[in-house]
């Protein structure tokens, strides 16, 4: 019978090594074999496969990949299969290298050659580029085997510490001292100590007692033991004719040696009223003065009386 199709270019028909055996309703791909050593078709449309005597789709029921053939569905077990290559593969010559020019390509090729862009970081740098120019001090490129390698220049770890050890130079600091150390690439840091000592202190604050205005009080601040001494003035004496008290404790004024407990006591009064009693040491008594209800005066003598007493308590001379 005259072969059917298209002529073969090279080789005869050839029937491949059964791989039935290896069928189990699961495995879909095999590896091709011609007398036990692995067959490379080239393309699924160079075979003829049957399986169950029914002649399968090439590129629909199975493809090839290398020696090795994918199913697109897994064979049954116990289902026989036959495959003849129709002919074998003819290699293309490969072009001499720096031979294929633009003239050769199609205008699609030239334009996705043209369109060629460079990215950084997701950003486009530019399309069409030719030429890439690195801009860096101290930077080298160099190229081997059409790769290119570019070293980024940059300073060293000592230059970088040189230059910061350097703003530490004179400079201004405060309460502060800043030393680069050059032989381990250290900055040395040491506050100055700002805290006052007690005698400082003492001097300070004893210096505010210097000067200053005291009214009925002195104050001497003794640098030898760090104290300040407060001396009250006049023992207490009112300097003014207006002055009043009114407490409810005992009172005595300008009086001295009372064995007793009292109420109250005066002397030299220019005017008093007695509400709860008073004991009153004078032998002249000025200005008006009153006795309320229900209370007692009572006064050494003899006694002048050169204002006016009124008496609505007791009120006994003695």
């Amino acid at each position: 019978m005259p072969y059917i199709g298209r002529d073969l270019n090279q080789g005869n028909y050839l029937k491949l090594d059964d791989i039935s055996s290896q069928f189990n309703g699961s495995k879909v791909s095999f590896d091709l074999t011609a007398g036990g050593t692995a067959f490379f078709p080239g393309s699924s449309m160079a075979l003829l496969v049957a399986l169950g005597g029914v002649l399968q789709e090439a590129e629909a029921a199975y493809t090839i990949d290398q020696s090795s053939i994918e199913f697109a569905s897994a064979p049954a077990s116990g289902l026989n299969c036959y495959i003849i290559v129709l002919g074998t593969s003819i290699g293309v010559s490969v072009p001499a290298d720096a031979s294929v020019t633009l003239a050769k390509l199609a205008e699609s090729a030239k334009d996705r050659l043209s369109s060629v862009g460079i990215q950084s970081g997701g950003v486009t740098i530019g399309t069409g580029v030719t030429f890439i120019n690195l801009v860096q001090s101290g930077l080298t490129a160099t190229a081997s085997s059409g790769i290119a390698t570019v070293t980024l220049g940059g300073k060293t770890d000592e230059q970088i510490q040189d230059i910061v050890g350097a703003m530490f130079s004179g400079n201004t600091e405060t309460n502060i001292s800043a030393t680069y150390q050059d032989s381990d690439g250290t900055i040395d840091l040491v506050a100055d100590n700002t805290q006052l000592t007690t005698e400082q202190v003492q001097d300070i604050v004893g210096a505010m007692f210097s000067g200053n205005t005291e009214t009925n009080i002195t104050a001497t601040y003794q640098d030898s033991d760090g104290t300040i001494d407060l001396i009250a003035g006049g023992g207490g004496k009112f300097v003014s004719s207006s002055s009043g008290i009114h407490t409810a404790s005992n009172v005595g004024i300008g009086t001295t040696q009372f064995t007793t407990a009292m109420v109250g006591a005066g002397n030299s009064f220019q005017g008093m009223y007695i509400s709860n009693g008073m004991t009153i040491y004078d032998n002249e008594l000025n200005g008006n003065h009153y006795i309320s209800t229900n209370f007692n005066g009572l006064m050494a003598g003899p006694v002048q009386v050169n204002g006016v007493l009124t008496v609505d308590g007791n009120y006994v001379v003695v």
